[in-house]
């Protein structure tokens, strides 16, 4: 079965605000980068489509359902797919949080989470519940694509899962927005065919 991962577009906050779970507008350049990704994604309908219920991820899901010509009801819209929560840095810029609670966070992010947000091992462990829930019981009854359709965090947590990485590591791994990331998994062993195309 093969998956795309797929990352939400360019927002309009930029890099320079701690945004998570917030709901943001959108880059100008939305209807490039979605027409971009569409010409990476099979030509056949997924079989299933899943989301972040964030607007950036729900726009995106919604537009590819009408171009795939799959029925928008039947996209499912997942919280435990959304973005990790900054808590009380939510929508604040990096450089007005201070650095006696950014360092800490920096230093060990997966265990130490922003005052009143979440860690990244929490993010992790929200993740593989939906990935066992929703993705792992698809393998044996079905051959068409799976889109997600999520955020940077997400999908550098299930690369984590799929390849035994250290979560202190995940970012490491450079996410561009509206970039794809495909594997293909048969249950047991997961082939990353590429990330961030």
């Amino acid at each position: 079965m093969d998956i795309y991962l797929i990352r939400h577009t360019e927002v309009a906050v930029g890099r320079s605000v701690s945004y998570g779970q917030s709901d943001v507008e959108l880059a100008t350049n939305y209807t490039e980068q979605r027409d971009r990704i569409l010409t990476h994604l099979p030509t056949d309908a997924p079989a299933y489509l899943f989301s972040s219920p964030l607007n950036r991820c729900r726009l995106l899901a919604n537009d590819l359902a009408t171009s795939v010509e799959i029925d928008l009801k039947s996209v499912q819209f997942d919280d435990r797919i959304k973005e990790l929560n900054f808590g009380d840095w939510e929508m604040t810029p990096w450089a007005d949080i201070p650095r006696s609670t950014l360092d800490p966070w920096m230093a060990d992010f997966v265990n130490v989470g922003p005052p009143r947000g979440e860690t990244f091992q929490e993010l992790f462990d929200r993740v593989h519940e939906f990935w066992q829930e929703k993705i792992v019981s698809l393998v044996d009854k079905n051959n068409e694509p799976v889109y997600i359709i999520t955020h940077g965090g997400v999908i550098r947590a299930l690369l984590c899962l799929f390849l035994d990485l250290s979560l202190q590591n995940a970012y490491r791994i450079h996410l561009d927005y509206g970039s794809l990331t495909k594997l293909s998994t048969n249950g047991q062993h997961y082939t990353i065919q590429y990330v961030n195309r």
